[in-house]
């Protein structure tokens, strides 16, 4: 009783007289969800949220007295009022040390691992980081981890890291400078699962450098990210997994078109592009590339330009074209696509340039639109990404229709959602008729 008093006490909630210990000092906390597949995931000390934490993603660490905590995870099922605990770990805080939680296994039922270290300060002076490398890729065995200078042959140095699944490495120093980071199978140079490109990294940070399963929102297979010590978030990329784009056409008014990545028109990227067509993924440069649009098998004219670049490597993109007569563009967007255990995702968007703002509906299935149902979606803004549905399994129709009003514009859509299913949709004018929109399935394959 005295130690949730004082947890209580320490986050607010106690009023007690009562006489309670004095901290000596203070840890730090931080969580990392490494469970592919999974929700975000509500990270709480006692009852109080700290913050939520994607797949892939550690917490910035936070700093608290050196007590005893409950330490709790929870989830939001679809179709759920209320979040669902899933783990709680009971922590004593230690001051001057550091306490990772790490979530692996099952979502609905998940393993919570502590790794535990010693915080490091520097003291303003120091040309060396701090590195400690952690090990959360459930596909892999036992790795060796190499990290050396771009012109180190690999296995000219030993490894900084031997690691099975679920463990982390003591903290080690390193200098300043540009790094080129090695994932092999352990004792075996030539089972190579990840190699960064190169990365400068500055003195004075303490980083945990964590090997994680590639997602659908990922090229490679393997993603490497750390979390320093006072937040700063680094993803160290695979060099032999470029960025990726691919095209759809969204614009009624344009006619099928090539695509080339100059302005003088000799390299072309994809020829013949249909409204409502998908082109399929292409590499997509690190830096900002000038696009021509032209007419399918003609150069006489170009009919638009843009200047795309990808924001985040390693990453798929998506270009809309969008428009109207000699008024086309086309936009970017990254989109999070990797579908979760726990739920059916429909995402869409909105390309339909005759519905500037639409609503969006989703009943079971074969139930008519009726003036008591309430919008699932609401106000959909013309040219950009709607924000993702999450549902239930279950059979359903997508409605959409005037924004405010009861009024179809399409539908019913038939959606079988089932969990862990992702269906992405493209809302576009129809040809001819400016009153009523279509609903185009792109998911990608």
């Amino acid at each position: 009783m005295l130690l949730a008093c004082v947890a209580t006490l320490l986050l607010g909630g106690c009023t007690s007289d009562s006489a309670l210990p004095d901290p000596t000092g203070k840890g730090s906390i931080r969580a990392i969800n490494a469970i592919k597949g999974s929700p975000e995931v509500g990270f709480l000390i006692e009852e109080r949220s700290l913050t939520t934490v994607r797949y892939k993603q550690s917490t910035t660490p936070s700093q608290y007295d050196d007590f005893n905590y409950n330490f709790h995870f929870e989830i939001a099922y679809a179709g759920a009022s209320a979040f669902t605990r899933v783990a709680t770990e009971n922590l004593t805080v230690e001051a001057d040390r550091e306490h990772i939680l790490l979530l692996t296994g099952d979502i609905n039922a998940p393993t919570v691992t502590v790794w535990n270290g010693d915080i490091r300060t520097f003291t303003g002076t120091e040309t060396v980081f701090e590195a400690r490398f952690a090990h959360a890729n459930s596909t892999l065995g036992d790795i060796d981890v190499y990290f050396d200078d771009p012109m180190t042959v690999l296995g000219t140095n030993p490894p900084v890291a031997t690691l099975s699944f679920g463990q982390i490495a003591d903290a080690a120093d390193f200098a300043e400078g540009i790094y080129v980071m090695t994932v092999t199978a352990a004792n075996d140079l030539n089972t190579v699962y990840f190699t960064s490109r190169e990365t400068d990294l500055l003195p004075q940070f303490a980083h945990v450098i964590t090997i994680f399963e590639g997602d659908e929102d990922d090229t490679a297979p393997v993603i490497v990210r750390s979390m320093t010590s006072v937040g700063n978030p680094l993803t160290l990329v695979d060099a032999n997994y470029p960025s990726q784009m691919r095209f759809i056409h969204a614009a009624e008014t344009l006619e099928s078109v090539d695509i080339y990545d100059d302005d003088v028109l000799t390299s072309l990227v994809l020829a013949g592009l249909d409204f409502q067509g998908i082109t399929p993924y292409v590499e997509s440069p690190a830096v900002d590339t000038l696009y021509s649009f032209t007419p399918a098998s003609s150069i006489a004219t170009t009919l638009f330009q843009e200047s795309i670049v990808t924001p985040v490597p390693g990453a798929y993109t998506q270009v809309y074209l969008i428009g109207t007569t000699d008024a086309w563009s086309a936009v970017r967007f990254i989109l999070i696509q990797a579908p979760i255990s726990t739920a059916a995702r429909i995402r869409m968007f909105h390309a339909a340039f005759n519905h500037s703002r639409i609503d969006a509906y989703v009943l079971d299935r074969d139930v008519l639109l009726a003036d008591e149902h309430t919008p699932t979606l609401i106000n959909g803004a013309y040219g950009v990404v709607a924000p993702t549905i999450n549902l239930p399994a279950g059979d359903v129709d997508l409605y959409i229709t005037a924004q405010g009003e009861k009024t179809i514009l399409a539908g019913p859509f038939q959606i079988d959602a089932t969990l862990g299913s992702d269906v992405e949709l493209l809302l576009v004018d129809r040809n001819g008729d400016p009153s009523v929109l279509d609903i185009v399935d792109i998911t990608t394959p």
